[in-house]
């Protein structure tokens, strides 16, 4: 059989494309809205979803990660096409009756749930609403939709517009690793991305340079920054903001947040609150004495500019190591063949790479095998560059479907090799490229034949970062680094006197780093309550976690796309929720024979073959015996309390 397993990095007239997408999933619901059964209903639905999925996931893709703004100009005019489309569907009440009538035929457990999670999602998306309201609510899913785009387009110009040439006098305290990454010719020159805004926050002694790198990047996409006002991305987020409230309001609820909660785990934001508040207590005081901690060693009151540059600083001295020391034992080949062994030995599945050209020259393509059966591919994207959005981020192209297997995008802005060396990574970019992978299993390694339940698809958003997360924990075991190390001149694994000190050293400053999570969750989530101005409620977020003054150029919410222009809008709390999911599973794994077992085997088969196709919680419960406890997460992070 011929597995359709390649993207379209070529295309051609993408509203043309997507336009006849569109037609085709318009005609298959009209057919499917007279159905009655599951395969003249969802199965009818399933090949159009299939079909505009791909097309709308490669163009995304390709609009992130080689930006160009012509490109971009067709691909914001298909966005209010798809948005109208999925609106349409949402509102189609003949199909909402169709899945009524599935409901009552004889159906799996798996087809059960689809059609349960399904007929909620057509109570959220407005199908009861009068034609008046239905027209609204619609709007402002296609006006929701384009401001994404422009704020995700501000806050990646708004990067991109910042340089400064610097001398080598000025960049004092770098190595040559890090000095090689901003050489240009005779000169060295900085910007906003973000391997190299990390190494002069974390490296340059030169206080007043970190200083002013921080405010460039700390404003970006604002009216106060030191990049372009152009960009500026205020208005945008008070229209998204007030457009979330009003969406949410037409379909009965009092606030944004209440109806992005309706399709998570938890039961209400109060909860989410009390969570988070929970979390916050008992962080608090553990941050205090860090923080207090690191202002003795610097000898003064920290500014944000210095958090990172004396926090590395103290960390060298606790545990006789820096980063950098670290890093010529991870060069690039070495940590990814030493991640797919990890994989192969957790869940017994082959990744190898193969030839195929893509849309850059850096982009690698990776096939995975189950039992020399060829069950998924990820495109995998490394290297930071200019015209590419910055974070990390795992995103399907195509879920199983007939004679098509899941296809993964897995994207990262690391060093690339420089100057006859390989790329080297530090320890916590192997972290994330970890984390990525995690998702990437969770989409390519599902056994649900249904679009709209396999992989990653259908998973309630507190529940979709527990692989990525889960997989972070295996870098801090010593098999696992004997895989991934490899001196990148000598071929020596990392020495034990440095592993124990990664190790120990592993939850330095664990304190801060919960406060800062809980920080970013906990205004996200009174911000979709309230209808107060978003910055005063951070303010007011900031008097329980901030520990350090808070400039006046602080603009931080003008660039977080996770919320204004990604999918965690009243959700961000699902990290920290997925964190202790995946603590708590790490434990439980670890404890009955860690990789390979039987219970590592079983997270495979009860969590990441079955994606969104049951209750997740159940299927949690199912592979750990019981429901997670937050003791997991306070030891996996080493909060003492």
């Amino acid at each position: 059989m011929k597995f359709d397993l390649s993207p379209n990095f070529e295309p051609d007239d993408i509203v043309r494309s997507i336009s006849e997408a569109i037609t085709l999933g318009q005609a298959n619901s009209a057919k499917a809205s007279q159905g009655s059964d599951w395969e003249n209903v969802i199965g009818i639905l399933d090949e159009a979803e299939h079909i505009i999925g791909k097309e709308m996931s490669v163009n995304s893709h390709l609009n992130s990660v080689m930006f160009s703004d012509d490109f971009n100009e067709q691909y914001e005019k298909t966005l209010p096409l798809i948005s109208n489309y999925y609106s349409d569907l949402g509102a189609n009440k003949e199909l909402y009756e169709a899945f009524t009538r599935v409901k009552e035929t004889h159906l799996t457990k798996q087809q059960k749930h689809i059609v349960k999670n399904s007929l909620r999602s057509f109570e959220l998306s407005g199908v009861a609403l009068n034609p008046a309201k239905s027209a609204r609510f619609k709007a402002i899913k296609e006006q929701l939709s384009v401001l994404s785009n422009k704020f995700s387009k501000n806050v990646l110009e708004s990067t991109n517009s910042w340089k400064k040439e610097v001398s080598v006098e000025d960049l004092k305290g770098y190595g040559e690793a890090e000095l090689s990454k901003v050489r240009s010719g005779e000169n060295y020159v900085i910007n906003l991305q973000m391997p190299i805004y990390i190494d002069l926050m974390t490296y340059a002694d030169d206080r007043e340079l970190r200083e002013e790198v921080y405010k460039a990047y700390i404003s970006r996409a604002s009216d106060v920054g030191i990049t372009s006002k152009d960009f500026d991305n205020r208005q945008i987020m008070d229209e998204i903001l007030e457009l979330r409230s009003e969406l949410s309001r037409l379909v009965g609820f009092s606030n944004y947040a209440e109806y992005s909660v309706e399709s998570k785990m938890v039961d209400s934001p109060d909860e989410v609150i009390d969570f988070l508040d929970n979390l916050i207590e008992l962080s608090l005081p553990q941050a205090k004495r860090e923080l207090i901690e690191l202002e003795d060693f610097a000898g003064h009151e920290l500014m944000p500019w210095d958090l990172m540059y004396f926090s590395e600083k103290l960390k060298q001295k606790k545990f006789s190591f820096k980063k950098s020391d670290l890093k010529p034992y991870f060069p690039e080949k070495s940590v990814f063949d030493g991640l797919f062994q990890t994989i192969q030995n957790l869940y017994g599945v082959k990744l190898s790479e193969i030839d195929e050209n893509t849309y850059h020259d850096d982009v690698r393509v990776i096939e995975l095998h189950d039992n020399k059966e060829l069950i998924g591919r990820i495109y995998l994207d490394v290297y930071a560059r200019e015209n590419k959005r910055g974070g990390a981020w795992m995103s399907d192209y195509q879920g199983l479907y007939k004679d098509s297997l899941p296809v993964a995008f897995v994207v990262c802005n690391l060093n690339s090799p420089s100057e006859g060396k390989p790329a080297l990574f530090d320890f916590d970019e192997i972290v994330t490229i970890f984390h990525e992978f995690g998702h990437a299993l969770h989409h390519l390694l599902t056994k649900v034949p249904f679009p709209c339940a396999a992989g990653i698809s259908g998973v309630p958003w507190d529940g979709v970062e527990l692989p990525s997360q889960y997989m972070e924990n295996f870098c801090y075991e010593r098999e696992v680094i004997d895989h991934i190390s490899g001196h990148w001149e000598t071929g020596e694994k990392l020495p034990d006197e440095l592993f124990q000190k990664v190790i120990e050293s592993k939850n330095f400053q664990s304190g801060m780093q919960m406060l800062r999570q809980c920080e970013f969750a906990l205004w996200d989530i009174k911000t979709h309550i309230s209808e107060a101005d978003t910055y005063d409620i951070l303010s007011e977020v900031r008097e329980k976690t901030s520990l350090i003054p808070i400039i006046k150029e602080n603009r931080f919410l003008n660039a977080f796309s996770h919320i204004f222009s990604g999918g965690y809008a009243a959700g961000y709390f699902s990290y920290k929720w997925a964190e202790v999911l995946a603590a708590d599973a790490y434990e439980f794994v670890k404890s009955n024979g860690g990789i390979g077992s039987e219970s590592s085997s079983e997270f495979r088969s009860q969590i990441l073959e079955i994606g969104g196709s049951l209750d997740f919680m159940e299927q949690y419960i199912k592979f750990r015996g019981n429901k997670p406890k937050l003791d997991g997460l306070l030891k996996v992070s080493g909060i003492s309390v």
